[in-house]
């Protein structure tokens, strides 16, 4: 494995000042639909907001910035959010990571949630989408029916909505390889993260794999077996990796 780590939305300033006190819309969302979450929900979700502690917010900028310096090096501007295994912490740290992405000034962030098996990033806000990703690629809703965003300004979700059961072979139909080119090459300052299944439990991540520059690894300590990194370094083989995210280290 190769561990090199060591038109909804106009341009404008980022939302929230360093300290994160408060949040401010200064973008004009043309398509997207707006919702606000409260930031009580937030801290009770371990969200990235007004009221994180400062060593969360530190390590998600270290994380931010390791990342974007990687990505800028390489003209990257997908990320996939691999999971070892479910239950490890993989959807909320892309969910604030793309909050950390989107503070950076001169940044906006899409947010997809394309754990097909089960999407979740919309319960995170304390929102329930209409049409998701499986009604696009089903032909019952366009992507501008689907995209929120959640207060936070630079930032927009592309969310799930119903459990996909045959998700690996969805996520290679080309009606899917057309709606992520398009996410890629519309906006050159525009972040991607794909938030994805577990790929030691599916082989959604694998499959999907050309669709992304480079993944971010999410494993946790005492949990995830060095039998478990040999298999994904095995299934990842080449494909960049911009390292390991290490939950609940002690």
């Amino acid at each position: 494995m190769n561990n090199t780590f060591g038109p909804a939305l106009e341009s404008g300033p980022s939302s929230w000042e360093p300290a994160m006190q408060k949040t401010q819309m200064s973008h004009r969302y043309q398509f997207t639909e707006i919702h606000q979450v409260d930031q009580a929900w937030f801290k009770s979700n371990r969200l990235l907001g007004p009221g994180a502690d400062q060593d969360t917010i530190h390590a998600y900028k270290l994380l931010r910035t390791q990342i974007l310096k990687t990505m800028y090096q390489n003209n990257w501007n997908s990320i996939g959010i691999i999971g070892a295994r479910s239950g490890q912490g993989a959807t909320l740290t892309a969910i604030n990571l793309a909050i950390s992405i989107a503070l950076e000034h001169s940044r906006t962030v899409l947010l997809a949630d394309f754990n097909l098996r089960q999407p979740s990033i919309h319960t995170y806000f304390n929102y329930c989408p209409e049409f998701g990703i499986g009604d696009y690629l089903n032909d019952k809703a366009d992507v501008l029916d689907m995209l929120f965003t959640p207060g936070i300004d630079s930032l927009v979700v592309l969310p799930g909505r119903e459990r996909i059961i045959h998700s690996s072979e969805f996520l290679t139909t080309p009606r899917m390889s057309n709606l992520v080119q398009e996410m890629k090459g519309r906006y050159a300052q525009r972040i991607i993260i794909f938030d994805l299944p577990p790929i030691l439990e599916t082989d959604d991540a694998v499959a999907f794999m050309d669709q992304y520059d480079a993944g971010l690894l999410i494993i946790e300590e005492g949990v995830t077996r060095k039998s478990d990194m040999r298999r994904i370094s095995e299934l990842l083989g080449d494909k960049p990796i911009l390292g390991a995210v290490l939950n609940n280290a002690k």
